[in-house]
């Protein structure tokens, strides 16, 4: 699993990495006020967003917790989100209700999604249909959208041209090496966006008004909350699930794992006093170093 992980990585900062993006389902949004809707439901700015381009977002509850996130694609005529496929009922059901006037139509889209990580994703993708450019990981990249056919051949092409194909067990330590949490694994829907740290990614603090904003903003102006999701840079490997003691006090969790050539790494929900302090932590009785989310671990 190190060596893998190790080509990957490599491969994610000097090439490009492609995986099929898993757990998520796919809703189109048409109608001429799609865009002007959407803008009050989630936590993104997604009023001018270029075609062909996506962008990552969140949905917040009226009081402030995570519905779930997103990426937000724009097509030419519609607006397509890739959501967790666990949270699709309860998202539509949220959505419909805040439906009242507006020209906005919430169809599901059947195809999948291959993703192409990397300096070289762009380039290796040109002219491919139905091709978004959307960063995950922090070094560039490429969402494909199509049905299974389509995207079995742009699959085939991506590795004749030099693209790495990984799975999902690998797909997952890449986020943890490049500090990048994941719905259902690093967060959930019983947290807020900035204990999730995706407040960077997520939010847009100067766009007008959306469900949850209240909440998010008050949070954002008090300058912390009670935990927050973290990276880890380990000193020997670790299990998701383990403590993370400082001293002999348990201050948090580690949620998710991952190792290649040279590294240990974990993502980890902690008190805040963890970040805010700046205490030394361990983990299974190993020294470990605290970083940034939305940062590689290095």
């Amino acid at each position: 699993m190190r060596e893998a992980n190790e080509i990957a990585w490599r491969a994610l900062n000097a090439g490009a990495v492609m995986f099929e993006v898993s757990g998520r389902a796919l809703v189109r949004v048409t109608g001429r006020d799609r865009a002007s809707w959407l803008n009050g439901v989630v936590t993104q700015d997604v009023r001018h967003l270029a075609t062909a381009t996506g962008v990552y977002a969140a949905s917040v509850a009226v009081k402030g917790r995570l519905l779930g996130d997103l990426i937000v694609l724009a097509e030419t005529d519609a607006l397509v989100l890739a959501l967790p496929a666990e949270q699709v009922d309860t998202f539509m059901a949220h959505f419909d209700r805040y439906i009242v006037m507006e020209d906005v139509t919430l169809t599901p889209d059947p195809r999948g999604v291959l993703t192409v990580q990397g300096p070289r994703a762009a380039g290796l993708t040109e002219g491919f249909a139905g091709r978004f450019a959307v960063d995950r990981l922090g070094t560039g990249g490429v969402d494909l959208l199509g049905d299974a056919e389509t995207l079995a051949a742009h699959r085939a092409a991506l590795i004749a041209a030099g693209a790495v194909a990984v799975d999902g067990a690998t797909a997952g330590a890449l986020h943890v090496f490049a500090g990048r949490p994941r719905w259902g694994v690093d967060f959930g829907g019983d947290n807020f966006v900035q204990e999730a740290s995706v407040t960077a990614q997520a939010v847009s603090f100067h766009k007008g008004c959306y469900l949850g904003q209240e909440v998010v903003c008050r949070l954002e102006m008090r300058g912390h909350v009670q935990k927050q999701l973290v990276t880890l840079r380990l000193a020997a490997p670790a299990t998701a699930g383990a403590g993370v003691f400082h001293e002999a006090a348990q201050v948090g969790a580690v949620t998710s794992v991952a190792s290649r050539e040279g590294l240990d790494a974990a993502l980890a929900m902690v008190k805040y006093a963890v970040v805010d302090k700046g205490l030394a932590v361990t983990v299974e009785a190993q020294p470990a170093q605290v970083g940034p989310v939305g940062k590689a671990v290095a």
